[in-house]
């Protein structure tokens, strides 16, 4: 807190300062121009109080042009604004804001309507006046930038601004900015942001912005596009590149759309010995390259700058038709937060659809509620995670979690709890506390001091009714991160029973728990000491409490300390509690790893989420759960592999099935879980279905950025050697859940995802069964924008389905849990696609504030005057948000209706028209609309640009990262087949993507496909969670989607020729873990690849002092001079 009010304090000086400057340049032009000038001003005054706040004394000053804003810290809006919601708006902000009037700058009305083909707002000029000083007040005069959100950045100084440009064929395709090569020369670490919008037909290839030499022809800069794939390369003198391949990069612009690019780069550092450079696309990360820090600098004999047509060696490379909103460079590498926000309005979703008649889908619940800003909630528990939801016999909803007290990481004090709902999720019971096992209060490590409980899976058998809880179990520690690389034997069988063993302090024997928890020693001896083996404290925390005599001294599944001297097997278990009650009571947790866990197993986990009970069959009643597991040859870098487990008696006895990776053939050789070391061939966390024919089918988590499916012909004991792949459907490396459903006869799938990019925006899709097993995948169906991770599916019958999923809203913690009920009309139908971009509310912000915020995107570049119905206007001041304008509107427009745009333009991000019906100034008939339910924003994209496939980020633990090395199959020959020797795309010498090095124009590439890194690249070493890989030296790729993800260093690996995609397991530099270890939060700081958009701390800007005398002052000062002025101009 004193951090941030000394930025607060400092940023308030700043602006304080500068703003008096402008206001002593105010006063002496009022001095020159009289009372209309005085007049404008005093509008000024008025205008910028309002948006800067009601200090007159700062009132008056904007921020400059290139969108810096110094001084204090702005206020933030109410929630309702940063929801969206803005029908709610809390009216107190009225009270912040000063009022705002037209007053000063006079509007002709008869003037206007005899020329209504040029409306918009005209100020009265004395005739006498110097034009080109008035143009220089306009523009000095109560004027923000239309973007000021997005430009409000810190330290950040603009080197280079180009706005509102063309290339087009008048001029060649090319705006000149060689007067600018100079300044670019002098950075260091650097940032170029462009916003643009290319033809919907422009070229396979066009530059962006780049510099470019007359004398070598292979020495240049571009930021560029390649079949809608942002690039960038740099050049030296001898055509070295600086930064690798980006041409597999993921992440695509919308053609014929408005779009961002940014590019940073960072000078040599501690941290980054050889510097980095980082690309994003509409503000999303989308690679980032250790290689090189390189820029301009280092290109000797550049002399050209340029947007658009590149000039090289005299001749002319890479035009297109560029509509160029902004080009700015700023002199220092801009965070992926701060490139976030300068590209926030450019951020887009599918467009919001209404739903089709029939379709039902109920508003968000939730049901599990997490903190907010990292606290806990009033409960004390800070994250919710791992949704497991079932419908028992009895149409009970049972809704399962893990409840971590401490953080959201995968270690420290994690419960298993469930909720029950007896009525299809509309309200829901008390937590009920299935085990917490009780924290070690002399933890070495308090983020950590507990064993841990995690992952559960819920299911019933169909026989007895009862109801199994199936989750991971960890000693003392960061759970899967702490496993050691050979675990020490857990269980020994002596003669026909097989018992727990123990580790003694000090000692290598084995000691054994034998019945009623007593322990025996390496000699078959009964000691002093005892462990509790059936426990009755609350959720059973008393489980493992070590005893000797009667003196409680430590719990064996701690760590050993003085008094603790015994402690099972570091390794993790599989515990099971059941319920006979319909959920209501759960029996003490039982061990059942034994007989599931083979020796080779380095872990051993739960799907998690629901199972199955067989239908069908010879296996009919058969309990299915899946499970995965890693082996002890590469841990979770490259064994990871989908099983299930199984009970053929109830839930008394469990087995585990091969596993998908058993004895499967890829490439040219057969794998094996228990040795395999394959990046690519993992599959990690999964779902099961029956199909009506009786075999299973199961939905995995994996490496290759679309779905794998497995199929078993024998009830899971064993799979399919074919593992089909959906490229329909995406797969972002997060958990998923299916179910099979039957509709009007016919066979369904339905899958719930996230849709990406990362874990953000779910999705429910739709595949049809076809005849030999195949799925036809039908329909995509956005059910969550924002947030989404793990999820849980049920069919609740009577086409009806419940989906408990991973959420959070503005500053809740990751995550709070939430349920959304929704019928087959709603997945099955097309829901309703708008036709045009409409106002779906209008909001007061202040007393002469207004924003309009529309259905879908908007973009203000021509900013907007409106008429409204009394034949007044509001006048535009800026864009607040992606769907949201802010207008100045005076007290006697309140109710009047919106009639047209008489000047400038608003802009629909998808092409759409833009409508104004029905919108209208809040206050009175014409007021804020009601919000309109309708299917939630989608922010990805199925099967188009924009949906891509990437690594979440890393948050620890079992479910956190993925395995960072990827297998891409080989592939020989150009794009297409095709040969590509004539064109002029920046040059290529072998590698991904390979248009024919000889003669093309692509960039060059020097090393292996896909930047693979050679003989020197690290072996990404644990330091993550199950599907947590981390590697060595951590540099986080930037995408972090499968096998493109490479990032280049010292690569010794031959060159590729005409080779595309040819990665031999690749490997990443994962990211570096880095964790304050503090006893209330375990913050990972990293970066994140994909950060799709969260809700956004918009801020208006500093409204000033709540002193009212001061504005009275200032208002009897002002009519004075006025005045004052009217005298001398009499005179």
């Amino acid at each position: 807190m004193a951090k941030n009010f000394k930025q607060k304090r400092k940023r308030f000086t700043k602006l304080e300062n500068e703003r008096e400057n402008m206001n002593q340049r105010h006063f002496d032009r009022k001095q020159r121009y009289g009372i209309r000038k005085f007049a404008v001003g005093a509008a000024s005054v008025v205008i910028g109080a309002v948006v800067f706040g009601a200090t007159p004394a700062l009132a008056q000053e904007a921020p400059s042009t290139n969108g810096e804003t110094a001084g204090q810290s702005l206020p933030e809006l109410p929630k309702e604004v940063e929801t969206g919601n803005l029908t709610n708006l809390d009216k107190e902000l009225a009270d912040k804001l000063s009022t705002a009037t037209d007053k000063g700058t006079e509007v002709s009305r008869e003037e206007l309507q005899a020329n209504p083909g040029s409306e918009k707002p005209a100020e009265t000029e004395a005739s006498n006046e110097n034009p080109a000083t008035e143009s220089e007040d306009k523009e000095e005069v109560g004027n923000i930038p239309r973007d000021f959100y997005a430009r409000e950045l810190e330290n950040a100084n603009t080197v280079i601004e180009k706005e509102d440009v063309e290339t087009n064929p008048s001029n060649g395709q090319r705006v000149d900015m060689k007067e600018e090569l100079g300044k670019l020369k002098k950075l260091q670490n650097a940032t170029i942001h462009m916003e643009f919008k290319p033809d919907a037909s422009a070229p396979r290839f066009y530059n962006l912005f780049s510099v470019s030499s007359d004398t070598k022809v292979n020495e240049y800069f571009t930021m560029a596009i390649l079949d809608n794939t942002a690039i960038i390369e740099g050049r030296d003198a001898n055509g070295n590149q600086f930064y690798g391949d980006y041409k597999n990069a993921p992440l695509k612009i919308k053609p014929g759309q408005w779009n961002s690019v940014t590019f940073t780069v960072e000078r040599p550092n501690a941290d980054q010995p050889n510097g980095k450079v980082r690309l994003y696309v509409n503000g999303v990360l989308s690679r980032t390259s250790p290689q090189s820090g390189r820029f301009i600098q280092d290109m000797p004999d550049v002399n050209h700058v340029q947007i658009g047509t590149t000039k090289r060696t005299g001749k002319n490379f890479w035009g297109a038709n560029l509509k160029v909103r902004n080009l700015t460079v700023y002199d220092r590498t801009l965070s992926p937060e701060e490139v976030k926000k300068r590209s926030q309005l450019f951020e887009r979703g599918e467009l919001e659809k209404k739903l089709p008649e029939g379709a039902e889908v109920t508003d968000k619940l939730d049901v599990f509620e997490g903190g907010e800003n990292r606290k806990p909630n009033k409960d004390g528990i800070a994250s919710y995670r791992i949704p497991a939801l079932l419908k028992t016999d009895k149409g009970t909803l049972i809704a399962g979690a893990d409840e971590r007290r401490l953080h959201h990481s995968d270690w420290g004090d994690i419960g298993m709890v469930v909720r029950r709902s007896d009525d299809k999720g509309k309200t829901w019971g008390d937590r009920i506390v299935i085990s917490n096992p009780r924290d070690n209060e002399n933890a070495r490590r308090a983020h950590a001091g507990s064993p841990v409980n995690i992952d559960m899976a819920l299911v019933q058998d169909p026989k007895t009714k009862r109801i199994f809880s199936i989750f991971d179990m960890f000693v003392e520690g960061e759970a899967v991160r702490d496993l050691p690389g050979k675990a020490p034997q857990a269980y020994e069988q002596i003669g026909d029973k097989v018992y727990q063993v123990l580790y003694k302090k000090g000692e290598a024997g084995h000691y054994t728990i034998r019945e009623n928890g007593e322990v025996f020693d390496p000699e078959n001896r009964k000691t002093e000491y005892r462990v509790v083996v059936d426990p009755k404290k609350p959720a059973y925390s008393d489980k493992g409490d070590l005893y000797k005599g009667e003196e409680l001294i430590g719990n064996v599944y701690f760590d050993y300390s003085d008094k603790n001297i015994f402690r099972v097997s570091n390794t993790n278990y599989l515990w099971m509690s059941y319920s006979d009650d319909d959920g209501k009571t759960w029996s003490a947790p039982k061990d059942i790893t034994y007989g599931i866990r083979k020796d080779w197993m380095h872990f051993l986990g739960t799907g998690p989420g629901t199972g199955i009970a067989l239908h069908s069959g010879p296996h009919k009643g058969r309990l299915v759960i899946p499970a995965y597991t890693t082996n002890n040859v590469s841990y979770l870098s490259g064994s990871q592999s989908s099983r299930v487990i199984y009970s053929d008696d109830h839930g008394e006895t469990w087995h585990a099935g091969e596993a998908v990776n058993d004895n499967r053939p890829v490439g040219n050789q057969t794998i094996h879980s228990s040795t395999m070391n394959n990046p690519g061939a993992q599959n990690t966390e999964s779902t099961v279905v029956q199909l009506n024919n009786g075999d299973l089918k199961l939905f995995m988590r994996g490496l290759t950025g679309d779905l794998q499916v497995a199929t078993s012909k024998d009830g899971g004991a064993t799979w399919e050697k074919d593992v089909k792949r959906y490229a329909d459907v995406k797969d972002v490396y997060v958990q998923m859940s299916a179910i099979h459903t039957v509709q009007n006869g016919k066979e369904y799938i339905v899958l719930s995802n996230a849709g990406g990019p990362g874990r953000y925006n779910g999705l429910v899709h739709v595949a049809r069964v076809e005849a030999n097993g195949d799925l036809t995948w039908l329909k995509h169906n956005p059910i969550q924008s924002g947030k989404f991770a793990y999820n849980s599916l049920q069919d609740l019958g009577n086409g009806e389905f419940g989906l408990l999923y991973e959420h959070a809203d503005n500053n809740q913690n990751e995550y709070t849990l939430s349920y959304k009920k929704f019928n087959w009309d709603f997945l099955s139908k097309d829901g309703i696609a708008p036709t045009k971009a409409t106002v779906k509310n209008t909001v007061e912000m202040s007393k002469n504030v207004i924003a309009l915020e529309f259905d879908s995107e908007v973009l203000v570049n021509q900013p907007p005057v409106l008429k409204l119905a009394n034949g007044n206007f509001a006048t535009f001041l800026t864009q607040y948000d992606s769907k949201t304008l802010l207008f100045a509107a005076s007290k006697e427009d309140i109710g009047q209706e919106i009639t047209e745009i008489i000047d400038g333009a608003i802009e629909s991000m998808h092409n759409l028209p833009v409508s104004l019906e029905g919108a209208g100034v809040p206050g009175g008939k014409n007021g804020a609309k009601a919000a309109i339910h309708e299917v939630p924003e989608f922010t990805g994209a199925v099967n188009g640009e924009g949906t891509v496939h990437e690594d979440p980020a890393f948050e620890g633990g079992i479910n956190g990262e993925e395995a960072a090395v990827h297998d891409v199959p080989d592939f020989s020959g150009g794009i297409n087949g095709e040969e590509a020797a004539k064109l002029e795309l920046p040059s290529y010498e072998g590698g991904a993507n390979a248009v024919e090095a000889a003669k093309s124009e692509l960039p060059s590439y020097e090393g292996g496909a896909n930047a693979v890194e050679a003989a020197k690249s690290e072996v990404p070493s644990y330091e993550g969670g199950a599907n947590a890989v981390e590697a060595v030296k951590s540099e986080l790729p930037s995408y972090e989607s499968g096998a493109h993800e490479v990032q280049p260093a010292s690569s010794n690996l031959p060159t590729l020729a005409d080779s595309v995609n040819k990665a031999e397991a690749a490997v990443h530099k994962g990211k570096e873990y880095k964790a304050n270890q503090s006893t209330a939060v375990q913050d990972m700081a990293q970066e994140h690849t994909y950060q799709a958009p969260a809700a956004q701390q918009h801020l208006l800007p500093k409204t000033g002092s709540e002193d009212k005398s001061s504005l009275a002052i200032v208002g009897f000062v002002g009519m004075f001079l006025g005045l004052l002025m009217i005298g001398k101009k009499r005179e």
